[in-house]
């Protein structure tokens, strides 16, 4: 099988601009672990897109390299998809980036190692991704459209892009910046808000296909609060937990209500002080505790992707191990 790996920030997504340093490693670790399993597989032909910029991972031969250097990575990925049997991006969300990625390959039919377009839509929706949430009866942090009224909440507010990710844009505020602070936005249907929850910010690393889901960890983020932001220092992958029933229903309920999940998807929460949780969004793709799944759970995670192509993974017990990933930026 021939597949066509693209990490957006690496893989010249960034082509003719500056190239962001923090990103580009969190990447160009989420690349590294990907290259690291399909080059474990017997019968994997790779071809990978990377930025001119950076450095070829050492696993790669410069024949599976493609240099990029051009602007517009839809004026090259069309030929490039045309050679390979199967397309495996990891994009943000934001700015529609991770759909119209998927949009290019449907029209050029080649299968893609994601969700499909209409579910990717609503994953990068943080209103849609609450909207499922509540209709499955599942817990998540209360968010609002920045243009509703917010009269009836008390104390900080998180205000964030709808489409961005992970720390993204997000702002801490007390409530006299928030309301200076949205009398100054411009373009107030680009963001939500949400009530500031006290908790631990936790993700589920899952796969996903045919209508089902399966947990393969409970991981814990590390992140701080920096100049009214949020930054993600890194992330404990596979730590212990007291069950793995409440999360695995969660994700169950989660596949019911957006059935065109596939793949490897996280799912971003707060673990709250009475042991249960609050969902904050879904990110239908790769995320940066990938990058030590594979390790902690003693698995080859992008192998049981490719098993969900024809269905379902393989049966699989999971390790116990928890592996630290620490972002240096």
């Amino acid at each position: 099988m021939k597949i066509l790996v693209f990490e957006y920030i690496t893989g010249g997504g960034f082509a003719g601009q500056s190239l962001p340093t923090g990103l580009a490693a969190e990447g160009g670790q989420m690349l590294q672990a990907l290259l690291h399993e399909l080059k474990a597989l017997p019968g994997i032909e790779l071809t990978v897109m990377l930025d001119s910029r950076c450095q070829r991972p050492n696993v790669l031969t410069e024949a599976e390299v493609v240099r990029v250097n051009h602007p517009d990575i839809r004026t090259i990925l069309p030929k490039l998809l045309t050679a390979t049997d199967c397309f495996w991006p990891i994009a943000p969300e934001t700015d529609g980036i991770l759909h119209t990625l998927a949009e290019i390959a449907a029209a050029n039919r080649t299968p893609t190692l994601l969700s499909d377009p209409a579910t990717l839509a609503v994953c990068a929706d943080k209103l849609a991704s609450y909207r499922v949430f509540c209709t499955r009866g599942l817990p998540a942090v209360p968010t609002r459209s920045l243009v509703d009224d917010f009269a009836d909440w008390r104390g900080r507010l998180v205000v964030k892009p709808v489409d961005g990710v992970g720390c993204e844009g997000a702002r801490l505020l007390t409530a006299e910046q928030f309301s200076d602070w949205r009398n100054r936005c411009s373009d107030p249907m680009r963001y939500v808000v949400q009530p500031y929850c006290e908790g631990r910010p936790s993700s589920l690393s899952a796969l996903f296909a045919g209508g089902r889901a399966w947990l393969l960890s409970v991981n814990r983020q590390l992140i701080e609060v920096v100049d009214g932001g949020f930054a993600l220092r890194g992330c404990r992958v596979n730590v212990a937990v007291a069950s793995r029933s409440l999360y695995q229903g969660w994700l169950d309920q989660l596949v019911v209500g957006l059935p065109g999940l596939f793949g490897y998807v996280g799912v971003d929460w707060l673990e709250t002080a009475d042991g249960g949780g609050q969902l904050l969004e879904i990110n239908p793709r790769l995320t940066s505790s990938y990058a030590g799944v594979g390790q902690a759970i003693g698995i080859n995670v992008a192998e049981q992707v490719l098993r969900c192509l024809d269905g379902v993974p393989e049966s699989f017990q999971t390790d116990s191990q928890t592996v630290d990933i620490i972002f240096n930026h």
